[in-house]
């Protein structure tokens, strides 16, 4: 199960990358929130639509550590990642994150409920 879960915490880095919203959407649950390193909490809607409006472009992730750990309802997912990015028409920065995500399973499908996001 832990490869499972691995393997859906890397497909979102993929498609974050790649700003596939089409695959996000399919990653995130109805309720997703995604909370910045700035500390605003953004809503799933609201991100995927700065994602295809080109607002907020990710250029690559490249993870240097993960960790997934099971939970009474669901699992955490701890991971480190070296991301490029330009956020709001800012240059190209490379910043290290570390993402806490948790994981739950909708519908029996696993789903990612939440991301928050600091640096490392």
């Amino acid at each position: 199960m832990n490869e499972e879960i691995l393997n859906l915490y890397q497909a979102y880095n993929v498609a974050m990358a790649a700003d596939d919203v089409a695959a996000l959407d399919k990653l995130l649950a109805p309720g997703f929130t995604l909370t910045h390193m700035t500390g605003y909490i953004q809503p799933r809607s609201e991100w995927l639509g700065e994602l295809q409006r080109g607002t907020m472009r990710y250029f690559s992730s490249i993870e240097d550590h993960v960790t997934v750990t099971p939970e009474a309802d669901g699992w955490r997912v701890t991971g480190q990642n070296r991301v490029l990015a330009s956020i709001h028409g800012s240059g190209r920065h490379e910043w290290p994150l570390n993402t806490e995500m948790t994981v739950h399973q909708i519908a029996g499908q696993w789903q990612i409920m939440a991301a928050v996001v600091t640096t490392y």
